[in-house]
C-alpha cells in the first residue's frame, strides 16, 4: 500500500466545481468513468487533509485498487486508528460494475464526509473502494443488464478473468480478491457494506437489505447487530423517505409464503467478512427503479452506516471486540447452515400484484407485475438457520508444505502458525474422503464439489521441516474452520485445491493380484466373511470379476494410503 503522490496526467487539474459536478452525473442518467472516478478522488484528497487516497496494489486488469480513506482525527495509520478507539466502516463498490449505484453514491458521501458539518464523522473513519473490479468497470457499454433501468452505459459484471467477484473470497483467484485480503486486514473494519442493485422481482420498495445472516453472527453480537444496528438502519432509511424491505429472497412460489434471509457463505464479500466478526450487509437498489433514485437511496444508506457508527462508536467497538474473544473460546463449530423452517419472524410486505398474460412472442403465458394493484401483507420471514454439522475444533491443523497455494491464502489472510524447524512423527486425527459430487460444468472457474462427507482416521504421521502448524486460538479461528475442514461448503476442498488426493495412483493387474488375492482372504476370515456375504447381497458385484478383486485390492496393505486421504491433519 503506498499513498499517491505522483500526478494523475489525465485529470489532477480537475476543479472542485467540476468534481461536484461529478456527483450530479446520476440525476442524468449516467455514471463516471473509471478515468474520472479516480479523478474525483484524487481531487478530494488532494484537497483536503482529512483524506488520503491510497494505491493497494494491482488487480487482474492491471490498473490498482485504490482506497479513499477519509478521517477527521488526522490519523492515517491503521493500527493507530485502532489504538485511537475509532470505529471502522468499510464500504466496496463496483464489485458488480454493471449494479453502478454505490460508485456515484460514495462519490456524493465522500465529498459530504468532507464538507464541514454535513454527516457528522469524527468518532469514524470511513474507508471508501471507489471501483473494485476494475476490468469490468472498463468494460462498459449499454447493453449487458437487460433488466435494469439505467444509467445509459455502465460495467460488466465479469472481471478481467470473466469472475464474478463476489464468489471468490475464498477461493481468491482473482488478483482484485488478494489486495481486498490487504485492505481488509488493515483497516479490521467493524462494518461492511457492499453496494449493489438487484435482479429479479418488481416490487414498489427502492432498497432491499441483504444483512449477514445472523446465525452466522457471533453469538454475543447478535442481538444487537439485528435487533439494533439493523433495525435502526431500516427506520432510518424509512425517516429520509425511501421505501426498504429485506432482500426479495422467496420462501416458495409466491410472496405470501414468505421471505427467507440470504445465506451468505463465505464465498460472498459479507459472508467472508463475517468470519471475522465484521458486521456486514449487502445494499440492494431496486433495478426498475430509476437510475437517481437508486443512487439516492443507496446514499442515503451509505450515510445512515457512518452516521450509526458515529452515535454508537463505543459500542460498536466493544461488540467488536468482545466477539473476537469470545471466539476464541469455542469448542464446536457449526458448518454448512440450512433454513430452520419451524420458527419464522412476521413482515410486512408491500407488493406489485403479480397476473399471468399471453406472451406475444412465445405463445406461452408469462407473468407480469401490474404497478396499478399494490397488496400489502404480513409474511413469514424464515431468519433463522442451523448448522447441518458441528465440528470439534482441534488445537492445531497441520498444512503440510506441498499445498503452497493453500499457504499463500493463509498467509494473505494473516494467520498465525508455527513453522516446523524439524522432521516430527506425530499423531494426528485425519479424514479420507469418503463421498463428494461434483458439478458437471465449471463454476466460477473450478469443478465445485458438494455434499462432501468423509470418514475419520487417527494415525501416526510424518511430518516434515517446512510444514506449518495452525492453532486456532486466534482472531482468524473462523476462516481456519471454514477454509479447512474439507465437508464445509466453501472449503479449499469443495473449490477443488487439493483434487489431486481423488486420483488413485498405482493399480495391479487382474492376472498377477488374483492369487495374491487368494492368499488374503485365506489370512483374513474376517474379510472373507465379508467378501462372501457382499457377493450374496450384490448380484452386480457377484457377476464383476475386477470389482471383486478390486474389493479385495483396497482392503490389501498392497492399496495406497493416502488415496483420499484429505492432506490437513487435525492436532487434538
Amino acid at each position: 500500500m503506498k499513498l499517491i503522490t505522483i500526478a494523475i496526467a489525465f485529470s489532477l487539474s480537475i476543479s472542485l466545481s467540476i468534481a461536484s459536478e461529478l456527483t450530479e452525473l446520476y440525476k442524468k442518467n449516467q455514471t463516471p468513468t473509471y478515468t474520472e472516478l479516480i479523478a474525483h478522488y484524487q481531487r478530494l484528497a488532494d484537497t483536503y487533509e482529512s483524506a488520503r487516497l491510497l494505491d493497494y496494489g494491482k488487480s487482474d486488469s492491471g490498473e490498482p485498487i485504490y482506497l479513499f480513506v477519509v478521517s477527521h482525527s488526522g490519523i492515517f495509520d491503521a493500527d493507530s486508528i485502532q489504538a485511537a478507539g475509532l470505529t471502522t466502516v468499510l464500504i466496496n463498490n463496483a464489485i458488480h460494475p454493471g449494479e453502478p449505484c454505490g460508485v456515484d453514491a460514495s462519490a456524493k458521501l465522500a465529498e459530504d464526509l468532507l464538507a464541514v458539518g454535513v454527516i457528522p464523522n469524527t468518532r469514524v473513519v470511513t474507508c471508501i473502494i471507489p471501483a473494485y473490479n476494475i476490468g469490468g468497470m472498463l468494460n462498459r457499454g449499454c447493453c449487458s443488464r437487460a433488466n435494469q433501468d439505467g444509467p445509459e452505459e455502465y460495467g460488466f459484471r465479469g472481471n478481467a478473468k470473466n469472475l464474478d467477484l463476489n464468489r471468490d473470497f475464498i477461493k481468491a483467484d482473482a488478483e482484485n480478491t488478494k489486495t481486498f485480503y490487504k485492505i481488509y486486514h488493515d483497516w479490521k473494519p467493524q462494518i461492511f457494506v457492499d453496494a449493489h442493485s438487484t435482479n429479479g422481482a418488481d416490487y414498489p420498495a427502492e432498497m432491499t437489505l441483504i444483512n449477514t445472516v445472523r446465525s452466522r453472527v457471533e453469538e454475543s453480537m447478535r442481538t444487537f447487530f439485528s435487533s439494533g444496528m439493523t433495525n435502526s438502519l431500516y427506520r432510518d432509511m424509512i425517516r429520509d423517505g425511501h421505501s426498504i424491505s429485506p432482500y426479495y429472497h422467496t420462501f416458495g412460489d409466491t410472496i405470501t409464503d414468505g421471505l427467507m434471509e440470504y445465506m451468505d457463505s463465505p464465498r460472498y464479500s459479507t459472508g467472508y467478512t463475517t468470519l471475522f466478526n465484521t458486521m456486514g450487509y449487502v445494499s440492494e437498489a431496486h433495478m426498475l427503479k430509476p437510475y437517481p433514485i437508486r443512487v439516492e437511496a443507496t446514499y442515503s444508506f451509505l450515510k445512515n452506516v457512518v452516521v450509526y457508527a458515529q452515535q454508537n462508536s463505543s459500542a460498536v467497538l466493544s461488540i467488536y471486540n468482545n466477539a473476537n474473544k469470545n471466539i476464541r473460546k469455542i469448542k464446536e463449530y457449526g458448518i454448512n447452515y440450512k433454513l430452520d423452517t419451524t420458527t419464522n419472524l412476521e413482515v410486512k410486505f408491500e407488493s406489485y400484484r403479480k397476473k399471468y398474460r399471453i406472451s406475444e412472442v412465445t405463445g406461452l403465458p408469462i407473468h407480469y407485475y401490474d404497478k396499478s394493484t399494490r397488496d400489502t401483507n404480513t409474511i413469514p420471514y424464515y431468519a433463522e438457520y442451523k448448522p447441518e454439522k458441528m465440528i470439534r475444533v482441534p488445537e492445531y491443523y497441520v498444512l503440510p508444505q506441498a499445498w503452497a497455494a493453500v499457504k499463500e491464502r493463509i498467509d494473505l489472510n494473516r494467520i498465525e502458525y508455527r513453522t516446523l524447524a524439524n522432521d516430527t512423527t506425530m499423531q494426528v486425527e485425519l479424514y479420507y474422503i469418503s463421498k463428494y459430487e461434483t458439478s458437471e460444468r465449471p463454476y466460477e472457474g473450478h469443478y465445485f464439489h458438494y455434499n462432501t462427507e468423509v470418514v475419520k482416521d487417527t494415525q501416526e504421521v510424518t511430518l516434515r521441516a517446512g510444514d506449518i502448524l495452525i492453532p486456532t486460538d486466534q482472531d482468524g479461528i473462523r476462516y481456519i474452520i471454514e477454509s479447512l475442514e474439507p465437508e464445509a461448503e466453501d472449503s479449499f476442498f469443495s473449490w477443488g485445491f487439493f483434487d489431486s488426493i481423488l486420483q488413485q495412483k498405482e493399480w495391479f493387474s487382474d492376472y498377477v493380484f488374483e492369487p495374491k488375492a487368494e492368499k488374503i482372504l485365506a489370512e483374513n476370515p474376517k474379510l472373507k466373511a465379508d467378501f462372501e456375504q457382499k457377493k450374496k447381497n450384490d448380484k452386480d458385484f457377484a457377476a464383476n470379476s475386477w470389482a471383486m478383486l478390486y474389493y479385495i485390492y483396497t482392503n490389501s496393505k498392497y492399496y495406497e494410503k493416502t488415496h483420499n486421504r484429505y492432506p490437513v491433519f487435525r492436532v487434538m
